[in-house]
């Protein structure tokens, strides 16, 4: 059964999105036809292909490209066909962009722990809990995903046209996607080389200022994501950010946070704009442009901009919580900025705060998943912890210990710090 094109969606080759159920079910799939017969995602609905054993879906799955979801049954002509036909997917075909979601009728059969860990599956469902609303929200997400994967190999596409004109260090950014779209086609687990490529090196110098991070996911993927970078000679942009919800959807929007900063690098180096470097216009625009493409998702965004010559330090806050902690010789204070999460509300408001960075001086920045593993039971007691613990720290790794984190354990919420500390001598030089 084929639904209707929408003829309204010229931006994409295909009018719909694909997808294919593989059941040994007819009513399975009469069933799945009906829930999602009135589904529409980005003005396109879905064209539906029939399969009704592991060894009918493969030739199916070898001759058609735009397939974006497989709905696939364990148990078919064999007890593990729907296992071996993702093996079949992935790793025969090399198709790493289509997204698997596995449903069963006998959990027992392959238990979901087993099946997530050992094969390259993006969500497990049983039949039994299948509503039409958790179907619904199953495939959007799903959906989601595909086209995020889809718009970051587009994005790298665009980079390598223009490498040769940018900076080395948006050479060594591109080189990183490259690496990872390379990785994907050899059939590595796409999410998480993504994220964590985009990452920054763990330590970075510019000046007599020193900058390091931890990020620490609770699931496979990190909804929190980090980053600092020279704007020019003497500016550094740096950044936290903590998406709303948890694991593969909230992960991508910092794909997307990501893409958004390195617009605006690529304006600032070409003299077009300037906007990377205020960081109220930043919030301001990343919140438009987050409602705009309605992605049902908010970030908590602390982004900050450093003159290594002046030491002034221009910040601007998006519900970052906890606050920003500045600790100077004989003093620790928070910079308490209440405010809105970008991609929340379309008449937030966002300014520009300002401070020196005194000799021996330091910025701790940290996701609210920290203060879930302090043992004190209200947030103002976690907050005083952390400051007392925090001076005395040299390293992230000793803050860590000194407030009895373990961050290998399993943690309840992503767990992101970053510092940055004003040396009195210029430590080595390093661009990440």
């Amino acid at each position: 059964m084929v639904f209707a094109a929408d003829s309204e969606a010229p931006q994409r080759e295909y009018q719909y999105w694909t997808v294919l159920i593989v059941d040994d079910d007819p009513e399975i799939h009469q069933v799945t036809l009906l829930a999602l017969r009135d589904f529409n995602f980005k003005n396109h609905k879905l064209k539906f292909i029939s399969a009704y054993s592991a060894s009918e879906a493969k030739p199916i799955l070898a001759n058609n490209s735009d397939i974006a979801l497989v709905l696939l049954d364990v148990v078919m002509e064999t007890d593990d066909a729907g296992l071996t036909l993702v093996h079949y997917i992935r790793d025969t075909l090399q198709n790493q962009l289509v997204r698997i979601v596995l449903r069963t009728g006998q959990p027992g059969q392959a238990p979901e722990q087993k099946v997530v860990q050992d094969y390259d599956i993006n969500d497990y469902r049983a039949k039994t809990e299948l509503t039409v609303q958790r179907l619904t929200t199953t495939v959007l997400s799903a959906l989601r995903a595909y086209t995020a994967i889809a718009e970051l190999a587009q994005l790298n596409e665009t980079l390598e046209a223009k490498v040769q004109a940018r900076t080395a260090e948006l050479a060594v950014s591109n080189q990183q996607l490259q690496q990872t779209l390379a990785e994907l086609e050899a059939g590595e687990r796409a999410g998480k080389q993504v994220q964590f490529n985009m990452l920054p090196a763990a330590s970075f110098s510019c000046g007599n200022y020193q900058f390091s991070h931890a990020l620490y996911p609770s699931a496979y993927m990190s909804g929190d994501f980090v980053d600092y970078f020279t704007a020019n000679e003497h500016q550094v942009v740096f950044y936290i950010a903590d998406v709303s919800g948890h694991g593969v959807a909230s992960a991508f929007v910092t794909v997307y946070l990501k893409r958004f900063i390195s617009s605006n690098y690529e304006r600032l180096q070409r003299g077009s704009a300037d906007t990377l470097l205020n960081p109220a216009a930043m919030l301001t625009a990343l919140n438009s442009e987050l409602l705009r493409e309605n992605l049902t998702k908010y970030i908590a965004l602390f982004y900050a901009v450093l003159d290594t010559r002046s030491h002034q330090l221009t910040y601007a806050n998006a519900g970052a919580y906890p606050w920003p902690l500045l600790l100077q010789p004989q003093q620790a204070r928070y910079l308490e900025l209440k405010s809105t999460p970008v991609g929340m509300f379309d008449f937030a408001s966002y300014q520009n705060h300002s401070l020196t960075m005194n000799e021996d001086s330091s910025l701790l920045l940290c996701s609210d998943g920290l203060l879930d593993l302090l043992p004190q039971k209200t947030t103002e007691l976690k907050l005083q912890f952390l400051k007392d613990h925090s001076a005395t720290a040299p390293d992230i790794a000793g803050l860590l210990q000194a407030l009895g984190v373990d961050p290998d354990q399993a943690l309840p919420d992503d767990l992101t710090i970053l510092k940055l500390i004003r040396c009195q001598h210029k430590p080595g030089v390093s661009n990440g």
